[in-house]
């Protein structure tokens, strides 16, 4: 017989199909490779690993995802936390801020701001008076008594209110100079910006009108009630000089109401929720049963219980649902938790840019009204703890505590 007669496929073909001995031939087949060291070895390490892939990401899934003592999301909310803290101490150290500043102000200058608008708001409704009373005198030749009598109490007016707008700023020096503070915290209204330059204008319309009146009460003493062109454009000049200067005067004041309201808001505007996550449950137990029956078929190869034919088998039925275990599970956490935390950390430095810009907006508007030598306000700014490199310490969520009450956490790397 030849030995093409006695080959395996020609041996099969004359047994009948209803025998099994095909498959026990296979298996036969099966046993002898497996005892090849190579046959064995290009596959064992390749299941051990993904077993191992799969262990390390289960681990990473159960230790940042999963368990609620060392998850991401834990530490995540004791850092917004630790941000949240952080904005509240600076808001805190703001409004003290704001607290000497409105002592400095209320003690020393605002019964000067005050008593000035006062004798300015005098003249510009007296001047105004005046010029209809002049109107009156010229179109109808009315008396001119009542007219004198009027012009005598503006000067009067305007001698109170030149004498402050020259005393003013030696006022506002000595009220510096005997303060508790020394110097420090004190504004000086008449060198801020423009300011400086309105308050010289006014001077010089004041001085213009005082000017004006004396020739004009002269004038209509002697019966003579005409009126020269300028007249009236130095009445408006004086007026709008007067709105000018007021709007000077008040506008540090403004300031510090308007910082204080906006520390107030802020305040109410930060979240007290933690940040929470709730983990991606049934994914994660798909994803942790396909890691067993990995484990499971593998163990049963190496220990010789299963063929090669029967773990390609098995491969091929549930070997995709691994991979889809995986992906469905990454996917789940990156749609839920990543993006949750994408979206929280923009809002907070959406929020942080906000405030700390609305800060050093206001203290830089205050700051400018500051003698020259005052460096507290910028001294203030320096100390807060946003120049710092924010560094957390996820595993123990060290905190230090800094001036003005101020907390942040201190880097140490992730372990």
């Amino acid at each position: 017989m030849s030995a093409g007669k006695l080959s395996a496929n020609v041996i099969l073909d004359k047994i009948s199909g209803s025998s099994d001995m095909p498959d026990r031939f296979f298996t036969a087949l099966e046993t002898r490779h497996r005892v090849v060291e190579a046959h064995m070895m290009t596959a064992v390490p390749q299941l051990q690993a993904a077993i191992a892939a799969h262990k390390q990401m289960q681990f990473d899934v159960q230790t940042d995802v999963a368990d609620a003592g060392t998850s991401l999301a834990t530490a995540l909310s004791k850092f917004f936390t630790s941000v949240g803290n952080m904005v509240r101490g600076h808001i805190a150290a703001s409004v003290a801020l704001l607290d000497v500043l409105n002592d400095v102000y209320w003690n020393h200058v605002d019964y000067l701001v005050t008593g000035f608008l006062s004798s300015l708001e005098r003249v510009d409704s007296e001047t105004a008076e005046a010029q209809i009373m002049i109107n009156i005198a010229l179109a109808w030749d009315s008396g001119t008594s009542n007219l004198v009598n009027r012009l005598e109490l503006l000067k009067r007016r305007n001698d109170d209110a030149r004498n402050m707008s020259h005393r003013s700023e030696d006022v506002l020096n000595a009220e510096a100079l005997k303060s508790s503070r020394n110097w420090l915290y004190f504004p000086n209204l008449f060198r801020v910006s423009g300011c400086s330059t309105t308050f010289h204008a006014l001077r010089d319309s004041l001085e213009t009108q005082r000017q004006w009146l004396d020739m004009y009460t002269l004038k209509l003493v002697n019966g003579d009630t005409s009126v020269d062109d300028d007249l009236f454009r130095n009445m408006t000049q004086l007026r709008s000089d007067i709105v000018a200067t007021t709007t000077c005067l008040l506008s540090y004041k403004e300031l510090l109401t308007a910082f204080k309201s906006n520390l107030d808001s802020q305040l109410a505007a930060l979240n007290e929720d933690e940040f929470s996550y709730d983990a991606p449950t049934s994914s994660i137990l798909k994803f942790n049963m396909a890691g067993q029956w990995l484990q499971s078929v593998t163990r049963q190869y190496v220990a010789g219980s299963l063929s090669k034919r029967e773990l390609a088998e098995a491969l091929y039925r549930n070997g995709s649902e691994v991979v889809y275990a995986a992906e469905r599970l990454y996917s789940d956490i990156e749609l839920s938790l990543f993006t949750k935390i994408t979206n929280e950390v923009n809002n907070q430095e959406t929020e942080m840019v906000s405030f700390y810009g609305s800060v050093l907006r206001r203290v830089s508007e205050l700051q400018r009204y500051m003698y020259e030598h005052d460096t507290s306000l910028e001294q203030f700014v320096r100390r807060f703890s946003i120049w710092r490199m924010p560094i957390v310490n996820y595993q123990k969520a060290q905190v230090l505590q800094l001036p003005f009450g101020v907390r942040h956490y201190r880097v140490a790397p992730k372990k």
